[in-house]
């Protein structure tokens, strides 16, 4: 493929590098969508077998930048407006009641932790770094969570949200991104308040959702979608 050149990866672990080097190239432009990714191609380029290519891309489709299609094989796509609604639908079913479980059993280290994260959230401007910093703030909340099946669907929609903010922060704004809830996290997470996190958390959630519907409404008219179930509630 030429986008991408010749890359070398090292035979372990070449499945997590094949889909993160795709993801990075789908989200920043480098594979345009409606790009066919070829296994036997991929593989080539990677310096692989058709394996890890074929099990990166299954990664991806989960992720929705991929599209598997019967018998023509993958293809970059588009993120749906209503995925990305979607996607804050699902953490505001399932973040809370992580963190709510996680913030007892929080230590100092995670505390530290987790203020190190707002600090370099309130500097950093480059959206990929963000989304990394976003996601790894959030998962420190939680990672104290006992249910770690739980804790993985946690990561996978944040995972989700970073590559929202990698796309769309620039229009957005900082501001988008709720740095005081983070901060007032991170202080209900030192004084191991599980209620008052969590209800911060609700509302830092349907304020991100709010945040990009109006974006979205106002760039590409999905304004009459409706307001996910779990946001509605609120």
């Amino acid at each position: 493929m030429a986008a991408l050149g010749h890359i070398s990866v090292p035979q372990t672990h070449s499945r997590s590098i094949i889909e993160s080097t795709l993801a990075e190239a789908i989200l920043n432009g480098t594979i345009s969508p409606g790009t066919p990714l070829r296994q036997e191609e991929l593989a080539e380029v990677f310096g692989v077998s058709r394996m890890p290519v074929r099990e990166a891309l299954i990664q991806l489709e989960g992720k929705g930048l991929v599209r598997l299609q019967a018998g023509k094989g993958a293809i970059a796509v588009n993120l749906d407006p209503a995925d990305l609604m979607e996607t804050y639908d699902v953490r505001l079913i399932i973040e809370p009641a992580a963190l709510h479980s996680s913030i007892p059993n929080l230590t100092e280290t995670d505390i530290e932790e987790i203020r190190s994260h707002v600090r370099h959230l309130a500097s950093e401007t480059d959206p990929a770094a963000v989304g990394r910093l976003n996601t790894e703030f959030h998962m420190a909340l939680c990672r104290r969570a006992t249910n770690y099946r739980l804790l993985k669907l946690v990561r996978a929609a944040l995972e989700e949200e970073e590559q929202i903010i990698r796309l769309h922060l620039a229009a957005l704004g900082a501001d988008a991104l709720g740095q005081p809830d983070h901060h007032a996290l991170a202080d209900a997470a030192a004084a191991r308040d599980a209620v008052v996190a969590t209800e911060i958390l609700h509302r830092h959630i349907t304020a991100a959702a709010d945040t990009l519907r109006d974006y979205l409404s106002a760039r590409e008219g999905v304004g009459n979608r409706a307001v996910p179930v779990a946001l509605s509630r609120k």
